[in-house]
């Protein structure tokens, strides 16, 4: 399977963080993981501000793929697509958006549904079987 070069889990929570890039890791699909601990830190991610602040574009690649948490402190994802939404053309070109969350809110599903950015829903902690199943949707070239 060919593998990615950057992840961004975006979730507040360290377990569910380790066990997603474990199993990213031991799958072999990304040759990068990155965290952000919360929208605001995503988006500082996205635009190298704050603690990711840095003149190389390699220390902190464009992502991929990110798997978004809904329910996090300081800004959650809905909050964070919205500011993302706003980004350069060229900050969000290919990356593909995935909420991968606890909530099982009809609620948060609709919103998810009804929004162009995110592409799916799944809940977490990620599992291998969904795992494969986004690769080879988005990125079996």
């Amino acid at each position: 399977m060919k593998s990615i070069k950057c992840i961004l889990l975006v979730d507040d929570d360290a377990t569910t963080n380790f066990l997603n890039e474990e199993l990213i890791s031991d799958l072999g699909i990304a040759e990068e993981v990155h965290i952000a601990l919360n929208g605001q830190e995503a988006l500082d991610y996205l635009n190298r501000k704050g603690k990711f602040k840095t003149s190389s574009k390699n220390k902190y690649p464009r992502p991929n793929l990110i798997f978004l948490d809904i329910n996090m402190p300081l800004m959650g994802g809905f909050e964070f697509l919205e500011n993302y939404d706003k980004l350069p053309e060229e900050r969000k070109a290919e990356v593909v958006i995935i909420f991968l969350t606890t909530s099982d809110s009809h609620k948060d599903k609709l919103k998810q549904i009804n929004n162009d950015i995110v592409r799916d829903f799944i809940e977490k902690p990620l599992k291998k079987e969904e795992l494969l199943k986004i690769m080879n949707e988005y990125y079996r070239k």
